[in-house]
């Protein structure tokens, strides 16, 4: 029945018209997984599915990332990070985040602190203007206690010609710094982190 289903591909290059495709692609990965436990079967489909979509016209973060969460599940890390690197590749430069968001939240789950730092690199290559990439940039380093990393995130952000929501990055910020104040002023002075000035020289600006 699916592969029936599966071999009326639509005619037209249009996203509206794939996406019930593309589900009928995922609901085929998902039986053979779930229901006919045939893992080469379900790495099969979820190929030919990747296979499938016309990505120079558009793509679906969400088939990367269900077939590399496929390969996690098999224990198969190499695979996993294989394939998001090509949804990175080929949905980063239509302007689509959410394979970075979806990559950065595997390797993170996984404990890989270093990727991710990477993978918010190559994120914000790809959309600089993104203040909202920039400002989960900061809070993951601010979340592992690395509060002059996070600041020079900041920094960074705040230094690109063109944001698109500037108000809302220099308000995180700002909070930031109060925030980190704060914690210095409860714990007491701390000479490696010059907190006190970071939070003054940013309310200035």
């Amino acid at each position: 029945v699916y592969e029936r289903a599966i071999s009326q591909v639509p005619p037209v290059q249009e996203k509206r018209f794939w996406r019930r495709y593309v589900y009928l692609w995922i609901n085929y990965a998902l039986f053979e997984e779930m229901v006919a436990q045939d893992t080469d079967r379900t790495r099969a489909v979820y190929k030919g599915l990747l296979d499938t979509i016309p990505h120079d016209a558009f793509s679906f973060a969400k088939a990367f990332a269900l077939a590399a969460h496929f390969e996690v599940r098999q224990l198969d890390l190499s695979a996993a990070r294989r394939i998001m690197g090509q949804g990175v590749g080929r949905c980063g430069r239509l302007g689509k985040e959410k394979v970075f968001k979806d990559y950065i939240h595997l390797e993170r789950q996984l404990g890989e602190i270093d990727r991710c730092r990477t993978l918010y690199k190559k994120y914000l290559e790809f959309m600089p203007t993104n203040c909202g990439a920039w400002a989960r940039f900061a809070d993951l380093e601010r979340s592992l206690g690395e509060n002059t990393r996070a600041r020079a995130v900041f920094e960074v952000a705040i230094s690109q010609p063109s944001l698109d929501m500037p108000e809302v990055l220099w308000k995180q910020y700002i909070d930031f710094e109060i925030s980190v104040a704060r914690e210095a002023a409860a714990d007491g002075p701390d000479e490696d982190d010059p907190v006190s000035g970071g939070a003054v020289g940013c309310l200035e600006r």
